[in-house]
């Protein structure tokens, strides 16, 4: 039985920019397998497991353990963005 996946679309803003192919530009499209959360999708972005980050799908702060969906739209900002949008 072959596997579904699905398409999400994700924007990293501040420091977590590095982690763009090189070239690229935003936003940036994955491919997972259905049933992906979001700590999935850090790990084919290649962000480490312990790394400070907040995410948001679909404009909803959620955490790692978050199911994602087809046609996610996912933000990935650093503490660092988020304390200057406080400010």
């Amino acid at each position: 039985m072959r596997r579904r996946s699905i398409l999400v679309t994700v924007t990293l803003f501040a420091d977590l920019r590095r982690f763009l192919p090189r070239g690229a530009d935003e936003p940036q499209r994955y491919t997972l397998a259905e049933g992906a959360t979001l700590a999935d999708l850090l790990t084919a972005i290649g962000v480490a497991p312990d790394a400070e980050l907040t995410a948001a799908v679909d404009g909803e702060v959620v955490g790692r353990d978050t199911p994602l969906h087809h046609g996610a739209d996912v933000m990935l900002l650093s503490p660092r963005t988020i304390s200057r949008w406080r400010s």
